[in-house]
């Protein structure tokens, strides 16, 4: 087995074999897969952001600096992120301002909260959602939404 393993590692490192190293994506929704209205989150919800920490039970969630003013109240739990194309190894990107289609080959797990109607917006999530199952849903009651829906999709 060791020497499996070193094999691995020597194809690795010497480029002949590549590695996937894959993230887990958070994202909030409308019911048209709207993400942004003129630069400018369509919502926001204190549920949804208490609930995503909840889950990561510690773990550090990556942001753009678009998204610092909404995780204020939690900024020793995020890292900002310049570039997400190399986060991987199970990190967790919150994506509010970003077209993930690119990035849906790095995606493990995805998190979609939907707000469960339709604003007005400019930015799309164009990710395809055939690539991913359903793994679990639930409902949350909102402060300032009655109910969001929290999907849970994995590869695959």
């Amino acid at each position: 087995m060791e020497q499996i393993k070193n094999l691995f590692h020597f194809l690795l490192l010497c480029g002949i074999i590549d590695m996937v190293i894959l993230m887990n994506v958070i994202i909030c929704l409308d019911d048209n897969k709207g993400m942004l209205f003129n630069n400018r989150r369509q919502s926001r919800d204190k549920v949804v952001i208490s609930d995503i920490f909840a889950d990561l039970q510690g773990e550090k969630l990556c942001i753009t600096p678009f998204s610092e003013k909404l995780m204020a109240e939690h900024l020793q739990s995020v890292v900002a992120c310049e570039d997400v194309t190399s986060l991987g190894n199970g990190q967790w990107f919150f994506c509010e301002n970003l077209d993930l289609k690119p990035l849906s080959d790095k995606i493990e797990r995805l998190i979609v909260y939907k707000w469960n109607r339709v604003y007005p917006s400019d930015m799309k999530c164009e990710l395809d959602f055939s690539l991913f199952s359903l793994e679990g849903e639930c409902e949350l009651q909102g402060n300032s939404h009655p109910v969001i829906t929290k999907q849970i999709f994995v590869r695959g």
